[in-house]
């Protein structure tokens, strides 16, 4: 059966699916506006009255309201990197519809390194785009397979990318045929990519869980050429992490050292005192 994400975002967030009372009329606003509907899956979303915060706990990012999706915005032309007309003194700051451009901006990363928007391609769940430009009219690549399967995505990484019961390590490359067995040993998620920004192929986000996904495995491949592969576990207790970094050790061909959080909490840390006195479950 196809897992329902928007569901499992809530489920995994802890979240109860309270209505919004602003977000109906948010929506009347943007169909009078644009002529059209938001889609589907990002109606579905923002009807939830925690919809931004679940996505963005800490407030670090800037996720749009209802009442700002579809608004105008600016853009600096050319973009850093481009190249500039022989006439032109300095760059033009010009505005644009996205909605017009068929993209709806919904986050801005917090240091302004990246944007995501909505495809409006007329779908009921369509991708998500990503672009390190900021929002403007041109430069976005495909980041998520559709907009429910990203919102899962944010929920099921926060505690790997920012949480303090995450362990971390580095390989110098993983296979198709690793990414293959971790499949078999556990529970492929929805994957992301990231065009990258620096010379070099994108970097994949290969996601990995156990039952319930009370243990999750991020792999992302590098940015750069010649780069290596970032590994991040997590799982909900130090039973569960102890076996999920002997599932990841035994798959992959080189081996990958451990390290905790900046500060671990206590899951982390008795993983970690476990690993260093050589308990090994796989």
């Amino acid at each position: 059966m196809e897992m329902d994400h928007l569901a499992a975002a809530l489920a995994l967030a802890g979240v109860p699916a309270r209505r919004s009372a602003t977000a109906g009329a948010a929506f009347a606003a943007f169909e009078s506006t644009h002529g059209q509907p938001l889609p589907r899956a990002v109606r579905d979303w923002y009807l939830l009255d925690r919809a931004r915060t679940v996505l963005e706990p800490d407030g670090a990012d800037l996720v749009l309201a209802a009442e700002q999706l579809g608004g105008p915005a600016t853009y600096w032309w050319p973009a850093d990197g481009d190249d500039w007309p022989p006439d032109l003194e300095e760059q033009e700051e010009r505005e644009f519809d996205p909605v017009a451009a068929g993209l709806l901006p919904f986050l801005d990363e917090n240091q302004g390194g990246y944007s995501l928007a909505v495809r409006l391609d007329g779908s009921a769940d369509p991708p998500v785009l990503i672009s390190w430009d900021g929002v403007r009219p041109d430069g976005w690549s495909v980041h998520a397979a559709c907009f429910s399967e990203w919102v899962f995505t944010r929920v099921w990484d926060l505690p790997l990318l920012r949480g303090a019961g995450r362990l971390y390590g580095t390989v110098p490359d993983v296979g198709q045929s690793e990414l293959a067995v971790l499949a078999r040993r556990l529970t492929a998620r929805p994957q992301t990519v990231s065009d990258s920004p620096l010379p070099g192929p994108p970097q994949v986000g290969h996601r990995f869980a156990g039952p319930g996904d009370r243990q999750r495995a991020l792999l992302l491949s590098p940015y750069a050429v010649g780069g290596t592969w970032s590994v991040l576990l997590w799982a909900a207790t130090d039973d569960l992490l102890v076996d999920l970094c002997g599932v990841v050790r035994s798959a992959l061909a080189a081996p990958v050292g451990l390290t905790g959080a900046y500060r671990p909490d206590e899951v982390a840390r008795r993983a970690l005192e476990r690993l260093a006195a050589g308990e090994v479950t796989r």
